[in-house]
């Protein structure tokens, strides 16, 4: 069992966001309404008021039922309702919207000062002065099973579990006119069946009444406030006592665990509210001041905390901002996302950097990639639809594909053609840009082999027809290491030269022969030659008839 104590400090510098004047008597009660733009308080004055949350200001008129003092408030988990405990042994349901009753159930015969709704929104548990704790359906408003004398005398707190199949009770076993620190004020919690009203556990400890009870999320802890000044957590399995903490001067009225379940925040009477964190049970920050005694605390969802006090008025205050000025931000997280981090092997992956890849269908609608023109003559009309062509495939270069998922290993390297163009140059050789006429020039592709794949295998220089030369040969020998040059011996070979040459400028047709693991270095390219090399090395492979 662990102990905590708050160091507190003459004044407070943590001021609250906003404060909602207009009760009447003792604010009791405070929540927060869905949407988080509303709170709801209750009173002695006998009612129930919605406020605007940024401006303070009341909206609409009054909740009332007669004139009977509502001491709690309870919202519903699907935002929908608003139960209520009044001082006539009522229980009051209310329909968020109209802000009418709309279920009135009575059994108990004094003040109902607790109120708490099953998860699922089915049942409501009251706790009443009388001593009794009784479960109501919503639907009917009958009670479920018989009363259950909780207490021996007043039971000031009823809360049922996460998975509610239990509930707690908490309250006070002889009368109000006690003599205060003596024996006799021992007061124990009991924790309940839920579906046999049969008691399971009974938790001693407190010195003196319990006034309030929470679960946490999980199940797994129970916290008490008591008149003794104390707050306690206690095991659910075991029920045994976990932890003291103590700070506060006077009774703990109020309790509630914020939505991550990490920060506790308590209401008491000597006029504070504080702040503690769960995962060691030590204080936040230095107490939120208040004029008088505090009767409630409640979270939102967002962070913002909503006290009732009995000065008349309510008030919000910012805990994210709490927090991160006492430097603990990390409670602000999610708990099981923490523990979920903490057990996760790291997993070690390699580092990739994606590659880019043209799509298929980048050329589909240009020439033939067999045949490549050294100088394509367009008409002037369609230069602006094939530069418009062209600029479109040029931005998918850096879209991603479903290619990209392929091994690195096997892609072509967008430079590679560049590389061994330059390193086939014999050494002080220029590169002639427009010194000689353009030649059709075959470039021959094998099926299912990358276009740069003569970065790895032999390669075969064709020379470009030059006036005056013998007439070079298109075809391929076996053996493809070997440079060919026409000696100008037969009439046919000068003729076929002299033929490819004057039918340069005319459409490109593809090649009907396919030479298997070939490839070529063009000598002296021209400028579009070297402009369409350049695109198609950096094409993805294609296999016959496909890209």
């Amino acid at each position: 069992m662990s102990s905590a104590r708050v160091r507190r400090n003459e004044t407070s510098a943590i001021t609250p966001c906003q404060k909602f004047q207009g009760h009447t008597s003792y604010v009791f009660g405070a929540i927060h309404l869905p949407g988080g733009q509303r709170i709801m308080t209750c009173s002695w004055d006998g009612s129930l008021r919605v406020w605007n949350l940024k401006s303070g200001k009341q909206i609409g008129d009054d909740w009332r039922d007669g004139e009977t003092i509502v001491w709690t408030i309870a919202l519903s988990p699907n935002g929908k309702k608003v139960v209520s405990g009044s001082s006539d042994g009522g229980v009051r349901l209310w329909d968020i919207d109209t802000g009418k009753v709309v279920g009135r159930w009575m059994g108990h015969t004094q003040i109902v000062n607790s109120v708490c709704w099953s998860r699922d929104g089915q049942r409501v548990l009251s706790g009443s002065w009388d001593g009794t704790a009784r479960q109501w359906d919503v639907e009917n408003g009958q009670t479920i099973l018989t009363p259950i004398k909780a207490a021996g005398h007043s039971l000031f707190a009823a809360v049922y579990s996460p998975d509610m199949t239990l509930f707690a009770t908490g309250g006070a076993e002889r009368p109000p006119n006690y003599i205060p620190n003596t024996e006799g004020n021992k007061s124990a919690i009991r924790i309940w069946n839920a579906k046999t009203g049969e008691l399971v556990a009974t938790l001693e400890g407190h010195t003196h009444w319990v006034r309030c009870l929470v679960w946490t999320q999980d199940g797994k802890t129970l916290i008490s406030g008591s008149n003794d000044f104390s707050i306690r957590t206690w095991n659910t399995s075991t029920w045994k006592q976990i932890a003291l903490l103590e700070g506060h001067t006077s009774l703990v009225e109020c309790i509630a665990i914020s939505p991550n379940g990490r920060i506790l925040a308590s209401a008491s009477w000597d006029n504070t509210a504080l702040l503690w964190n769960l995962d060691n049970n030590q204080p936040i920050s230095s107490p939120l001041q208040h004029p008088d005694d505090v009767n409630s605390v409640s979270f939102s969802a967002d962070g913002k905390l909503v006290t009732g006090c009995d000065d008349k008025n309510a008030y919000t205050w910012d805990i994210l901002a709490i927090v991160k000025e006492a430097g603990l931000e990390e409670l602000l997280l999610d708990k099981s996302i923490l523990a979920a981090d903490a057990t996760r092997r790291p997993i070690r992956q390699p580092i990739t950097v994606p590659q880019r890849r043209m799509h298929q269908g980048f050329f589909d609608d240009l020439p033939d990639r067999a045949h490549v023109s050294a100088r394509p003559r367009l008409h002037p009309r369609s230069w602006g639809s094939h530069v418009s062509t062209l600029g479109s495939r040029f931005s998918s270069l850096f879209r991603p594909t479903h290619s990209d998922t392929h091994d690195a290993s096997s892609r072509p390297r967008p430079f590679h053609w560049v590389r061994n163009r330059l390193s086939a140059r014999q050494s002080g050789e220029d590169i002639e840009l427009h010194a000689h006429p353009s030649a059709v020039v075959d470039v021959p592709y094998a099926k299912g082999k990358r276009r740069n794949a003569c970065a790895r295998e032999k390669r075969m220089k064709i020379i470009p027809l030059k006036p005056g030369n013998p007439a070079a040969s298109t075809a391929f020998p076996p053996n493809s290491n070997t440079t060919q040059h026409s000696n100008g011996s037969t009439q046919a070979q000068s003729s076929q030269a002299q033929a490819a040459a004057s039918t340069s400028t005319a459409p490109p047709t593809a090649n009907a022969t396919s030479h298997p693991n070939v490839d070529a270095t063009i000598k002296n390219p021209g400028r579009w030659i070297r402009f369409w090399l350049f695109f198609c090395c950096a094409s993805p492979e294609y296999t016959h008839g496909h890209q």
